[in-house]
């Protein structure tokens, strides 16, 4: 019995021997459980395309983004650095604006249009004169409100238009001085001030005529994010009360 054993443990210790060559020289092998690779943290990173779309960080008392509408006035002192000068077609206009103008005017020209200037800068006497003079005073803006106070703002037609009676109607956007103007104006730094669909933030009716000079960075930028200057400096204040009113 005890042979036996021996014989059987003998066996056992070869066969484990030849287990050993095999597995040394390849022959076979061995699973090992493999621990779990360490789960990496996520890199975060800033997508420079996103950038893009985050609000703006604007100087709004950057004399080019001053702000006049309903519920801001024209601040106190600002025509102390205003320069008015006559352009070419003889309105007058601030003269940090008057070179971009001159070169909007003459290229759309150019391109075989022919766009008319029919108001531009006013001064607080004017605007106050209009004012009175005008039944429906959401027709004008209130003595200090206006844009054009600033010397900043021009009424564009075309000059076609100008024998409809009156060529400030929403037509004008149809006129082909006109959709070049829109297409083009902020490569010059200008704007269409009153679009159409912000008629409740800008407290303004659509003006397919009223550019608003804001500077060619500001132009691009307002143009191709779709915004009104009151969105693209955070100004919405439509549920204040407006100047001025009664």
């Amino acid at each position: 019995m005890l042979k036996k054993i021996l014989i059987l443990d003998l066996i056992l210790l070869l066969m484990l021997g030849l287990v050993g060559v095999l597995y040394k020289i390849g022959v076979i092998t061995f699973d090992k459980a493999e621990a779990p690779e360490p789960i990496a943290e996520e890199e975060v990173t800033v997508d420079e395309e996103e950038t893009l779309n985050l609000p703006p960080e604007v100087d709004e008392t950057e004399w080019s983004l001053i702000l006049a509408n309903p519920w801001n006035e024209i601040p106190e002192g600002y025509f102390e650095d205003v320069d008015i000068v006559s352009t070419e077609d003889g309105w007058e206009v601030d003269s940090r604006i008057k070179e971009p103008l001159e070169k909007m005017m003459a290229d759309c020209r150019e391109a075989g249009y022919n766009p008319q200037i029919i108001s531009a800068f006013r001064t607080r006497g004017f605007q106050q004169s209009l004012y009175d003079s005008t039944a429906n005073k959401n027709d004008t803006a209130y003595p200090g409100t206006s844009e054009h106070e600033l010397g900043l703002a021009l009424d564009i037609i075309d000059a076609a238009s100008a024998g409809w009676g009156d060529p400030l109607v929403k037509e004008q956007e149809d006129t082909e001085a006109q959709k070049w103007l829109m297409d083009n104006c902020q490569n010059y730094g200008f704007i269409l001030r009153y679009p159409a669909d912000k008629e409740d933030i800008t407290g303004i009716i659509y003006e397919p005529w009223h550019y608003r000079y804001v500077g060619e960075e500001h132009a691009k930028k307002i143009t191709e994010s779709g915004q009104c200057l009151e969105e693209y400096l955070g100004r919405i204040e439509n549920d204040k009360e407006k100047i001025g009113s009664e």
